[in-house]
C-alpha cells in the first residue's frame, strides 16, 4: 500500500469515529434535554418551595394595623364633648454614646454629654413643674450609670408640646446623640371634662358605659391593615404582592345635649349640695316637652363617706329605682280627672280628721297612717271638708289615699290600667343601656299586693320607678297628654354629613285628654303658688309642678336589726327629695326634674327646698341665656327734628 493511500484511509476512519462520537455526544444531549424539560415541567406542576428556603432569599415581611380614628360626641350645636387626638408619651435612652466614649476614651466628650443633660433637666422642670430640675438631672444621670434605654419623660404630651420639647439642650442634637425617644398614642379627649361624663360615658376593658358603649359600632370605625417589607436600608415599605385594607374612621355622634343647660344644671346642683354633707348625690334632667330630647343630664354623687368630691360616678337618673314620695300624687290626680271622677278641682272630700275610711276595704278598720296636715287643716281652717287642690298644694297623703279607694278600691285594675299607660310599669328603651324596669305590684301576684297597697300607692309609695320614668311621664302633661320617648341622640354624621336621623317619636300618643293636661297644670301651678313649691314663685320665668318627699328603703345592713324597712335604731333614715314640673308655664318649652339623696341622717330633706332652690336658679340662668324669653326693646320717645337757623 502505497503512502497516499494509507493516509486517505487513515481520514476516512477518523471521519466515523468522529461521526459515531458526535452522534452519541448528540444522542446524549438530546436525552439530558428531554429530563430537564420533563423535570421543568414537574417542578411547574408539583413542586413547592420550602418556606424555610425562600425566606432566605426575601425580605421580611410583616402585618401593620392601621387602627381607625374614632368618631366624635357632639352637643346639638356641634361643640366636640368627646374626641380622639393623638398625644404622646416621651422616654429617653439614656445609654445612648456611652460605650462609644468608653471604647475611644473620649471622657471629654462624656463629660459634655452630662452637662447638656443637667441643662435638660432645667428646661423640662420648667415645662412640667411636676419635678424640679434636680430630681430630672438625678434621673437621667442614674439612669445612664445604670443603663436604662426607656426611661420615662412624662406621658400624654400635644404635638405643639413635643415639638417644643425637641428644641431643648441635648434633645435638639437628634435622636442618635441624646436618646430621645417619643411614642405615638391616641388618646381620647373630653374637653368639658366632667359635665355629662355618665352620659357620653367610655369603652374600656374594665367596662363600658354610656353613649361610647351604646354607639361603639357607629363611633369605632373598621381597622385596616397592609403587609410590608423591609429594605436593605432597614425601611418598612408596603409589599404589592399582599392584600390590604384600607382603614376606615368612625363616624360621629350628635346628640340632643345643650352643653350650655348642661352646665347651668350642673353648677345648680353643686351649690345646692357642696355645703351639705349629710346629701350623698344629685341628678337633674331636662327634657324638651315637644320631642322628648334630652337637653341635660346630670349624675353627681359622693362615695360612701361624704368628705369625698363630687362626681359622675354612676348613672342615677337610669339606676336609681324607688318609691317617689308625692311627685306621684300628680299620677292619681291624672286618672281620677281623665275618668271623670273628679269634675273639678274644687271638689271636696271630708276631712276625717286625717284618716283614711274603710272604703273598699270591705269592713277591716283603716291601716293607713295618721295624716298630720288633715289634722292640721282642721284646726286652723274649722272645716271638716277640703278640696282635691287643697289636698294636692299641701301635698296630702290622705286625699289621695281616699281618692284612690274611692274610685278604685274594688277595680284597682283599673287604676294600674293608667300606670301602665304611663308606661311607668315597663323600661322602655333608650340611647343609654342600663335603664332599670320598675316594680308596680299587682293584686294577682302572691305577696304583691295588701288591703293598703293602692292607696299607698296613690301617694307614691309601694311602687318603684327611675327619675327618667318619672320626668317622662310629667313631660306628657306638658305637652298636653302625648308622651314623647326621651332620646340622647339625635343623628349619626360622617365628615358634616347625615348618615342616619333619628327623629322625635311617641310613647303613647294620649295618655289624657288636652283638657285634663289643663286641669292638672293648674293644680300644679297652684302648689307653685302657694303650696309646698313657693320658693319658685319668683322665677324669672312661670313654672309648675309637683314636690316630692320619700324616705328611702334601708340595706339590711343599715336597718341593724330594725323592723322598720325605714329607721335604724337610732330613728336616722335616708331621705329623697324632687322637684319636677315644666316651664313657661302657659306654652311649656322644657321639662325639670331635680332629685338629691341623702346618706343615713336623722335630718329630713324636702322636694320644696335643695330641689326647688335648684330648679329655680337652672331657669333664671336659662333665661338669661336665651333671648327668646326677654321682651324686645322698641323705641318709645320721639326726637325732635332739628333745623338749622342762620344768624343775623
Amino acid at each position: 500500500m502505497t503512502k497516499k493511500d494509507s493516509e486517505i484511509k487513515d481520514t476516512i476512519v477518523g471521519r466515523d469515529r468522529i461521526h459515531v462520537v458526535m452522534f452519541f455526544l448528540s444522542f446524549a444531549f438530546m436525552v439530558l434535554g428531554i429530563v430537564i424539560l420533563v423535570w421543568i415541567v414537574k417542578i411547574q406542576a408539583t413542586y413547592t418551595v420550602d418556606e424555610r428556603v425562600i425566606n432566605l432569599f426575601r425580605p421580611a415581611v410583616e402585618k401593620h394595623v392601621d387602627t381607625p380614628v374614632r368618631g366624635r360626641i357632639l352637643a346639638t350645636d356641634g361643640r366636640p364633648l368627646a374626641i380622639s387626638a393623638p398625644l404622646y408619651d416621651i422616654y429617653m435612652d439614656c445609654t445612648v454614646l456611652k460605650q462609644k466614649y468608653q471604647e475611644e476614651g473620649k471622657d471629654s466628650l462624656e463629660r459634655v454629654w452630662q452637662g447638656k443633660a443637667r441643662e435638660l433637666a432645667t428646661y423640662l422642670s420648667n415645662e412640667f413643674r411636676d419635678k424640679s430640675a434636680e430630681q430630672y438631672a438625678k434621673a437621667i444621670l442614674e439612669g445612664r450609670q445604670k443603663g436604662s434605654k426607656y426611661l420615662r419623660i412624662q406621658r400624654n404630651v400635644d404635638l405643639s408640646t413635643l415639638n417644643r420639647v425637641k428644641t431643648f439642650p441635648l434633645f435638639k442634637d437628634g435622636r442618635y446623640t441624646s436618646g430621645f425617644i417619643s411614642v405615638e398614642h391616641a388618646e381620647r379627649i373630653y374637653p368639658y371634662d366632667s359635665l355629662a361624663r355618665r352620659v357620653i360615658g367610655y369603652v374600656k376593658d374594665q367596662g363600658r358605659i354610656g353613649l361610647e358603649a351604646s354607639f361603639d359600632s357607629e363611633l369605632h370605625g373598621t381597622e385596616g391593615y397592609e403587609w410590608r417589607r423591609v429594605t436593605d436600608n432597614k425601611r418598612w415599605i408596603r409589599d404589592l404582592d399582599s392584600a390590604s385594607v384600607k382603614v376606615k374612621d368612625g363616624n360621629d355622634i350628635r346628640t340632643t345635649l345643650n352643653i350650655d343647660f348642661q352646665d347651668i344644671a350642673d353648677k345648680a346642683l353643686r351649690k345646692q349640695i357642696n355645703e351639705n354633707e349629710d346629701i350623698r348625690a344629685g341628678i337633674c334632667i331636662i327634657m324638651e316637652a315637644k320631642t322628648g330630647a334630652i337637653r341635660a343630664m346630670v349624675n353627681l354623687s359622693r362615695g360612701d363617706t361624704p368628705q369625698t368630691t363630687l362626681w359622675e360616678r354612676d348613672n342615677l337618673v337610669l339606676t336609681q329605682t324607688g318609691e317617689q314620695g308625692s311627685v306621684m300624687k300628680t299620677v292619681t290626680l291624672l286618672s281620677v280627672v281623665e275618668d271623670g271622677y273628679v269634675t273639678s278641682l274644687e271638689q271636696t272630700l271630708p276631712t276625717n280628721h286625717g284618716f283614711v275610711p274603710k272604703l273598699g276595704i270591705k269592713g277591716r278598720p283603716s291601716a293607713y297612717p295618721h295624716d298630720a296636715h288633715i289634722s292640721d287643716y282642721e284646726r286652723e281652717a274649722g272645716r271638716k271638708e277640703i278640696t282635691v287642690m287643697h289636698g294636692f298644694e299641701i301635698s296630702s297623703n290622705y286625699v289621695f289615699a281616699t281618692l284612690a279607694e274611692t274610685y278604685y278600691g274594688r277595680q284597682p285594675q283599673e287604676f294600674l290600667d293608667h300606670v301602665y299607660s304611663y308606661r311607668l310599669g315597663e323600661a322602655f328603651d333608650f340611647d343609654i343601656n342600663g335603664l332599670r324596669p320598675p316594680y308596680i305590684p299587682r293584686p294577682e301576684l302572691e305577696g304583691s299586693w295588701s288591703a293598703t297597697t293602692l292607696g299607698t300607692m296613690a301617694y307614691g309609695y309601694a311602687m318603684s320607678v327611675t327619675p327618667l320614668h318619672v320626668a317622662t311621664f310629667y313631660n306628657g302633661i306638658a305637652n298636653k297628654g302625648k308622651m314623647m320617648k326621651p332620646y340622647l341622640v339625635e343623628s349619626v354624621e360622617k365628615d358634616g354629613k347625615v348618615l342616619k336621623k333619628f327623629e322625635p317619636s311617641a310613647l303613647n300618643a294620649s295618655i289624657c285628654s288636652p283638657a285634663t293636661a289643663d286641669t292638672v297644670t293648674r293644680a300644679l301651678r297652684a302648689v307653685v303658688n302657694s303650696g309646698t313649691g313657693t320658693r319658685l314663685k319668683s322665677a324669672k320665668l312661670p313654672v309648675v309642678g309637683k314636690t316630692g318627699t320619700a324616705q328611702v328603703v334601708l340595706s339590711a345592713q343599715e336597718r341593724k336589726g330594725s323592723i322598720d324597712p325605714y329607721h335604724d335604731p337610732m330613728g336616722r333614715k335616708k331621705n329623697q327629695g324632687t322637684f319636677v314640673g315644666f316651664f313657661p308655664a302657659d306654652d311649656p318649652k322644657y321639662t325639670i326634674l331635680v332629685t338629691v339623696y341623702s346618706y343615713l341622717s336623722g335630718r329630713s330633706f324636702y322636694g320644696g327646698t335643695m330641689p326647688a332652690l335648684a330648679v329655680k336658679d337652672i331657669v333664671d340662668r336659662i333665661y338669661a341665656l336665651d333671648p327668646q324669653w326677654r321682651p324686645e326693646l322698641r323705641p318709645t320717645a320721639a326726637v325732635p327734628d332739628m333745623k338749622s337757623h342762620e344768624t343775623e
